[in-house]
């Protein structure tokens, strides 16, 4: 028997995106640019042990926040979702984990570093509230600090008002340890998508199935992913308008020149 269920929230406690989300993020590694020795090179290199600590905002599971604490730099992580950082305080338990909003947060402290990896400020779907995010950022920097994040670059051909039906099937995974009956896997589809042009929203379907040994469907569940996506110009204009100077934008994270519809990475500075 199937159980299924469908969620506007895209990271429930207890969903199997939720928790399965590493063992995707590691996948999306291996196949993509893994984004996580870019950041923490960078904070070794602007702030290192004995400098002042880095903020992730959009921390997730914590996974490049615990990269940074390996090497011996303080680090905190904001997020959202409660059920995500339940998770990075059940792996990290050492580090400090603050549960708020990027757009609004006070944190009552400043930084040497802030960064917002895995293109996690389009996961707020509203450009004032965009500016909002940035605009915290350089409020919790001390003078001469940096920001760095990074970004999809949209390619146009697929923000078209017509979205893009097509449906892929990423390769099975093995559920995670504790979750699910024993032989089963989690299988991911990324459904279809529905595209704003006007306000440069779009809606992914995704769907998470864990799969018996036999081969059948034991639960499904439903989600919908909410993005923004923000054009190279939009985000240099946001970054000077909340008061960043020495804008650096790259294509990847190997400090490749710009290049259309690959990704936006983002360095900026707090003036000192």
């Amino acid at each position: 028997m199937t159980h299924s269920s469908q969620s506007d929230e895209f990271y429930p406690v207890g969903g199997l995106n939720t928790v399965s989300y590493d063992l995707r993020a590691d996948l999306d590694r291996k196949i993509f640019e893994d984004p996580i020795p870019f950041y923490s090179d960078l904070a070794q290199r602007l702030v290192g042990p004995t400098g002042d600590p880095v903020l992730e905002l959009g921390c997730g599971t914590g996974r490049i926040s615990a990269a940074i604490a390996e090497k011996g730099i303080p680090v905190e992580g904001l997020d959202l979702s409660n059920a995500m950082l339940d998770q990075a305080r059940d792996k990290y338990p050492d580090l400090t984990w603050h549960h708020g909003n990027m757009c609004d947060f006070d944190l009552g402290r400043e930084f040497g570093l802030i960064i917002i990896p895995f293109r996690g400020l389009q996961e707020v779907t509203d450009a004032d509230d965009q500016r909002r995010v940035l605009e915290r950022a350089f409020a919790h920097l001390k003078p001469g600090g940096v920001i760095a994040l990074d970004l999809i670059d949209p390619d146009l051909r697929y923000c078209l008002p017509e979205g893009d039906p097509e449906v892929v099937e990423l390769p099975l995974l093995p559920m995670p340890e504790g979750v699910g009956q024993p032989g089963s896997h989690l299988r991911i589809t990324a459904m279809e998508r529905t595209n704003d042009p006007l306000t440069q929203q779009f809606k992914e379907h995704w769907r998470f199935e864990e799969i018996g040994a036999d081969g059948a469907t034991l639960r499904r569940e439903d989600a919908w992913h909410y993005l923004r996506w923000v054009h190279r110009s939009e985000m240099r204009l946001m970054l000077e308008l909340s008061g960043f100077v020495s804008i650096t934008e790259f294509s990847d994270f190997k400090g490749n020149p710009p290049r259309y519809a690959t990704n936006q990475v983002w360095i900026a500075k707090r003036p000192d």
